[in-house]
């Protein structure tokens, strides 16, 4: 078996540095990119992206037809490890960089931006193409699009980001592993914790897996826990409501979930953002895991053996009157700062980027041949052949449960994510840390103004 930081194509190992090299760029640039050529007289933008699959990859595998079609337009991509690059594009829009005419950003971030006057509106380009705008209304669900909206369509809410990537946790499974075991996926977080136990039955090396790094992503795995035995943040999101409901009966019942899995978990699971989970399931370190965000290079042969024998369905539910199947909405869109000075070249990569065969039939195909992941069901749908956990994106898709549309998400579930990893460390008992979470998401509302009458 290879390493943990290794990933196998084609038969042979190779490094995460190498695999990136090889689809054109490495990763962890830190603020360098390549320069794709445009001629003399042409603009550049610069697009600034996460490091490898689902964003750097389909970029650049999009970019020839892009530039057949706009010679004078050169991109320039720059990207760096996921982990590293999102809390960043915080830093750099807070500052009124103009580095950066198009920003590959985790929708998560979206309404701190709005908030800031940070970002460009997408309105009046689209409405520039009316065809174009009928049909990426049609073709994004709904629910998708309102991630990049200042508010609901359904409330007169305007476009602030395109997204060429949709996607939602999924229960992965390796299926070749759960046949031998007599497995299935399971329905309940009562049966991950049986599966994870059968699965570490004789000794064997753990090999259930999750995206638990402190801060944002531990923040996210909880709150998925919360929501699945029917809770959430808030009492309710409107005026009169937004008092935390975190250190709560159902709070407990989740985080005593979290802390019974934690044995079974594979030991990069503490510190693994999409990077490090991709990795350990590319190379069979995971074989298990039953909330984890999608990933295209899991169904993909170029980068894993696996690739025929991992297998998804929509996350487990919990126990109870309430529970629910509630998988965390995720994704990343094409956003357009307002310190862009080329902002109508950066509107027409956006638009490429999230184009659909009604445009061109060979942009979503090359989109997806480069590991994207499309938020368009159109796309969805004609690639489920090649890429089988699509239909279970599209599955998960009605009834996953965004980021919160609030400027304080981030925050929110930062602070709650440092909570959760200092217990699973021992630091601090479940119950210290659901009552400091919930006091300081208490702090974070009140300073926000949420509570004034």
């Amino acid at each position: 078996m290879s390493g943990a930081g290794d990933v196998q194509r084609s038969g042979r190992t190779i490094t995460r540095r190498s695999a990136l090299r090889g689809a054109g760029i490495a990763g962890g640039l830190g603020g360098t990119g390549l320069v794709l050529p445009a001629r003399a007289t042409g603009t550049t933008i610069v697009s600034w992206a996460s490091a490898g699959q689902r964003w750097e990859f389909p970029e650049k595998g999009v970019y020839p037809l892009f530039q057949k079609k706009f010679p004078d337009i050169a991109v320039q991509v720059v990207a760096e490890p996921i982990a590293d690059m999102l809390p960043k594009t915080a830093i750099a829009l807070a500052s009124k960089s103009d580095r950066y005419d198009v920003i590959f950003d985790d929708y998560n971030y979206v309404p701190q931006f709005i908030a800031e006057g940070a970002l460009e509106p997408l309105e009046p380009y689209l409405d520039k193409d009316p065809a174009f705008k009928q049909d990426i209304l049609a073709d994004i669900p709904e629910n998708v699009l309102d991630l990049y909206r200042d508010k609901p369509a359904a409330q007169g809410g305007k476009l602030y980001g395109l997204p060429p990537d949709g996607n939602v946790q999924l229960q992965y499974y390796r299926a070749d592993v759960f046949e031998k075991a007599g497995l299935k996926p399971a329905e309940t977080w009562e049966d991950v914790i049986m599966i994870s136990q059968e699965l570490s039955k004789g000794g064997k090396a753990r090999v259930v897996g999750s995206t638990l790094k402190r801060g944002l992503w531990s923040g996210a795995a909880f709150i998925t826990l919360l929501r699945c035995y029917g809770g959430d943040w808030f009492d309710k999101m409107e005026p009169g409501g937004w008092h935390p409901t975190l250190d709560t009966e159902l709070g407990h019942k989740a985080f005593g979930v979290l802390q019974r899995l934690v044995p079974y978990l594979e030991p990069t699971s503490l510190n693994a953002s999409d990077d490090e989970a991709n990795t350990a399931m590319l190379n069979g370190t995971w074989v298990y895991a039953p909330f984890e965000p999608a990933g295209s290079t899991m169904n993909d042969p170029k980068f894993t053996r696996f690739a025929h024998e991992w297998k998804v369905t929509v996350v487990p539910k919990g126990i109870g009157d309430k529970a629910r199947h509630a998988p965390h909405m995720a994704g990343l869109g094409l956003l357009l700062p307002v310190y862009s000075h080329n902002k109508d070249a950066a509107w027409e990569w956006i638009k490429f980027c999230c184009s659909g065969n009604k445009q061109d039939p060979a942009i979503g195909k090359a989109w997806v041949e480069n590991t994207g992941q499309p938020a368009r069901a159109s796309l969805l749908k004609e690639y489920s052949n090649i890429r089988p956990y699509f239909t279970g994106m599209m599955d998960s898709f009605p009834v996953a449960i965004r980021f919160l549309p609030i400027p304080e998400s981030d925050t929110l579930y930062e602070v709650v994510g440092t909570q959760v990893s200092a217990a699973i460390i021992g630091q601090k008992t479940p119950a210290e840390a659901l009552k400091d979470m919930q006091a300081q998401a208490t702090k974070i509302m009140t300073k926000g103004g949420y509570y004034k009458t």
